[in-house]
């Protein structure tokens, strides 16, 4: 019995060492934290995972889960991609309308 105390603390001790990784979203986000060298990353720059400057479908919805929001809605020319500048239209017309 003597040998399963220290071997249930180890154990124990190591849980409350994962937990931040347990609690950590994976929404492939980069906060300042997780960065090297501390710098702010842009949300679009986070979210355009391939970094073509353009987010495609799938980027688009991993990248605003969290938000009330479709493509169509930002993808104002209908080409099928959000650029960083229909990006930046939305974001300030959704300003616009929470402080008219």
């Amino acid at each position: 019995m003597r040998t399963t105390k220290p071997v249930l603390a180890i154990a124990i001790a190591s849980l409350f060492a994962a937990a931040p990784l347990f609690a950590a979203q994976n929404d492939d986000k980069l906060s300042r934290d997780e960065t090297p060298t501390g710098e702010h990353i842009p949300v679009f720059n986070q979210i355009d995972s391939d970094g073509s400057g353009m987010l495609d479908k799938d980027e688009f919805k991993r990248g605003t889960t969290t938000q009330n929001v479709t493509m169509a809605q930002v993808d104002t020319n209908g080409d099928g991609k959000v650029s960083r500048g229909e990006w930046d239209e939305h974001k300030q017309f959704k300003k616009e309308q929470r402080y008219p």
